[in-house]
């Protein structure tokens, strides 16, 4: 593929390094192929020698674009974000599914002189039938495939995904008319696998976020030993003792299901009581001081007035109003 041969294409600009690059000069040498399979369905695949360092700019159109790479490494920019794709020999093999939610300017560069094999099929939004997909699928994986624009998602590909790429990549012997059938049959099965791993690592992901059976057992115990001796000294390390797990396990288990550390869970329990013990008039300011385990005034008024948004003088007064 020549200089003027990417300049066909609407909307592209070429940049290189090199000041002699002309009209004529080789840019790609090897097998290239750009087809639309069927209204809304594209199909990309390079196995070529890139000849000289450049940059294209050109535009991307809405849609989802599931892209994986066999060897070598280009850089990309789709908008303000930006992307890196190259390959690892000695691992699995990766997919990357990237949604577009708009027609975005499209950045790709390389230093040259590489082997570049790579693979992408892409599907408009109309082809995609978003609304009745969204209807079936996981309303969360949906949202998050379809509707975030520019969200990376990358997995490690099937066995079936490997040899569908391969199929595309050294495609059977067919006559012209049952080529593009042939293409476009792996072509839909890769966006059906793409949309598949997503919905899979979304899922995956959710479930590993929540807790198990038995850790909602030992974050329970663990609150209960809080709660009974609150106005006690209590360490992180004696209240993973009492409930069953290692400290570091705790404040884990605290920080998925609660948000924040076992100091700030106990913390705001105290709080809460020295609040509720100056608004029944049964502590001074001065004593809800020490019921919320502070030492310093102004340090417990800090942190009363951040978590209940009155000072403790305010609350005193409430007890009147």
């Amino acid at each position: 593929m020549r200089v003027k041969d990417f300049l066909r294409n609407e909307h592209v600009v070429l940049d290189s390094p090199d000041d002699d690059l002309g009209m004529d000069d080789t840019l790609l040498k090897g097998s290239f192929l750009h087809q639309e399979l069927r209204s809304g369905l594209t199909l990309h695949v390079s196995d070529v020698t890139e000849e000289r360092a450049f940059t294209a700019t050109s535009l991307i159109h809405e849609g989802l674009s599931c892209i994986f790479f066999l060897d070598g490494q280009i850089d990309l920019s789709i908008g303000d974000k930006k992307f890196g794709f190259r390959s690892e020999k000695k691992s699995a093999i990766t997919g990357t599914a990237i949604m577009c939610t708009g027609d975005e300017s499209f950045r790709r560069s390389s230093q040259g002189h590489q082997h570049l094999c790579h693979l992408v099929v892409s599907a408009t939004p109309e082809w995609l039938h978003l609304d009745a997909m969204e209807e079936l699928s996981d309303q969360q994986s949906a949202k998050r495939l379809f509707k975030d624009n520019l969200t990376e998602h990358r997995w490690a590909l099937t066995p079936r995904m490997i040899e569908l790429i391969k199929q595309i990549l050294t495609p059977s012997f067919l006559r012209p008319e049952l080529r593009n059938l042939y293409l476009e049959g792996r072509a839909v099965e890769i966006v059906t696998e793409t949309i598949s791993a997503v919905m899979q690592a979304e899922q995956n992901s959710a479930k590993s976020a929540l807790p198990s059976r038995y850790d909602t057992l030992r974050l329970q115990r663990a609150k209960d030993l809080i709660e009974s001796h609150l106005t006690e000294p209590l360490s992180v390390e004696r209240i993973a003792r009492e409930a069953g797990m290692s400290a570091s396990g705790l404040q884990r288990l605290f920080r998925m299901t609660e948000g924040h550390s076992v100091f700030e869970y106990v913390r705001g329990l105290r709080l809460d009581r020295a609040f509720f013990m100056l608004k029944s008039g049964e502590a001074s300011i001065q004593e809800a001081c020490l019921i919320a385990g502070y030492t310093n005034p102004a340090n417990f008024a800090t942190a009363f007035r951040r978590q209940f948004g009155i000072t403790p003088r305010d609350a005193c007064k409430k007890q009147y109003s």
